[in-house]
C-alpha cells in the first residue's frame, strides 16, 4: 500500500528492523546485505511506493526480476507447462531472481512490469504471436522463448528436437513391422506440432517407393487427422474426438500423436468405439507426461526433460543479459523413446 506522504530511507529501514546503510546498500545494488534482506527492502519499496518517488533506484529493483508469460490454459495444465514453470523459478531462485509470471489473452498488450522498466528479462512460455514479441521487443529487454519460436522476428529460443524425435519414434514403428501409421495432431495449433508432424513425414517417406516427401505426404493424409483436434483436447471433450474419428477416410495400424493429452483422449476414444489397444490400434504419444503410465495401456511416448526446458532458458537468459550484441540462439534440447505398453515394439 502506497503511503500518503512521501517515504523516506529511515521509514524503510524502521519498518523491517534494520539500519538505513543497509536500505541504501540494498536500493544501489550494492554488497553488503544478504539476498533475503536485499529481497524485502526491495519489495518494501515498491510495495509503499518508494521506487517511484525515487526513479533512479528502478534499476535495482529491475534486475532482480523476471517476467514469465504465459497463456492461462497452458498454466492450468499440470502435467506439462507446470513443470517447466517450476524449472524455471528453481533456476532463477538459484541465480538471485524473482519470478513474476503473468497471463497472457487474445488481446495483444504489455505487462505493466514491463512497460514500468520492473524486469530485467521477459521469458514467454507457449505459442506465442509474433505481433505480441515485435511488440515486447520494442523495449528493449532481453527475451528467451520457451518450447516455442517465431519466424520473421530473431529471438533466443530453448525447444525440444520435434522433428528428430517424431522421426525416430515413426523410424522404430517401421522397424517394427509397421507401414500404415498415421498422425493425430491440430497443425494449426502450434509449431511444435507442425515439427513433430514433418519428422513423421519424413520418416514415412523412408518407406515410398520413390522415396518422395509428396507421396509420403499423400499416403499420409490417408490415415491421419490433422484439423480442429486441439479445441476437444484441451476440453478432453471425447465424444467430439469419436466423431473426428467416425468421418476419417481409413484408420490406421498405430497412430503418431502430437503430444500426450491429444493420444490418451484418442485412446479413449477408440476404446469407446470398441478397438483393442495396441492389438487392434498403437497409439505414441509425446512428452512423456506423468499421466502416461497412469493410463491402461500406459503409454508409449517420447519423454522430453520439461524441468531442464525452464532451467535452461533462464540459463539462455542471464547470458544474453551478458550478451546482448550477439547473435539469437535456438537451444533445442534432445528428447528419447520411453517404450510401454500402447504399441506392440521390442524393448
Amino acid at each position: 500500500m502506497h503511503l500518503d506522504k512521501k517515504i523516506t530511507m529511515k521509514q524503510l529501514a524502521d519498518r523491517l528492523g534494520i539500519s538505513v546503510n543497509a536500505v541504501s546498500l540494498a536500493l544501489n545494488n550494492k554488497e553488503g546485505v544478504s539476498e533475503k534482506t536485499r529481497r524485502q527492502i526491495l519489495q518494501l519499496a515498491n510495495e509503499t511506493g518508494y521506487l517511484e518517488q525515487s526513479n533512479k533506484y528502478n534499476k535495482a529493483f529491475s534486475s532482480k526480476n523476471i517476467c514469465v508469460l504465459i497463456r492461462k490454459i497452458y498454466f492450468q495444465d499440470m502435467h506439462f507447462y507446470s513443470r517447466v514453470i517450476y524449472g524455471i523459478e528453481s533456476q532463477a531462485d538459484q541465480m538471485g531472481y524473482d519470478v513474476i509470471i503473468q497471463f497472457m489473452d487474445d488481446e495483444i498488450n504489455v505487462p505493466s512490469c514491463v512497460e514500468n522498466r520492473k524486469v530485467t528479462g521477459i521469458i514467454i512460455v507457449g505459442a506465442v504471436e509474433k505481433e505480441r514479441i515485435e511488440m515486447l521487443g520494442a523495449y528493449g529487454i532481453p527475451m528467451v522463448v520457451v518450447d516455442s519460436t517465431t519466424y520473421g522476428y530473431q529471438v533466443d529460443s530453448v525447444l525440444s528436437d520435434n522433428r528428430s524425435g517424431a522421426f525416430f519414434a515413426v523410424d522404430q514403428l517401421i522397424r517394427n513391422g509397421y507401414r500404415k501409421i498415421g498422425f493425430f495432431g491440430d497443425l494449426d495449433y502450434s509449431l511444435s506440432i507442425k515439427e513433430r508432424f514433418f519428422g513423421y513425414a519424413e520418416a514415412m517417406a523412408g518407406i515410398m517407393e520413390d522415396g518422395s516427401m509428396q507421396t509420403a505426404l499423400l499416403e499420409c493424409m490417408k490415415y491421419s487427422l490433422l484439423r480442429n483436434i486441439e479445441q476437444h483436447v484441451l476440453s478432453k471433450n471425447t465424444e467430439a474426438i469419436a466423431e473426428l474419428l467416425r468421418t476419417a477416410e481409413k484408420l490406421p495400424e498405430v497412430f503418431m500423436c502430437s503430444n500426450d493429452r491429444a493420444a490418451i483422449l484418442l485412446m479413449n476414444a477408440l476404446r469407446a468405439q470398441g478397438y483393442r489397444i495396441p492389438e487392434e490400434i498403437g497409439i505414441v504419444g509425446f512428452d512423456d507426461m506423468e499421466i502416461s503410465t497412469m493410463v491402461v495401456p500406459a503409454l508409449t511416448t517420447m519423454h522430453i526433460a520439461k524441468k531442464n526446458m525452464g532451467m535452461k532458458a533462464v540459463q539462455t537468459l542471464q547470458w544474453r543479459l551478458q550478451n546482448r550484441k550477439a547473435k539469437q540462439e535456438k537451444i533445442i534440447l534432445p528428447v528419447e523413446m520411453v517404450v510401454r505398453d500402447s504399441v506392440l515394439l521390442e524393448r
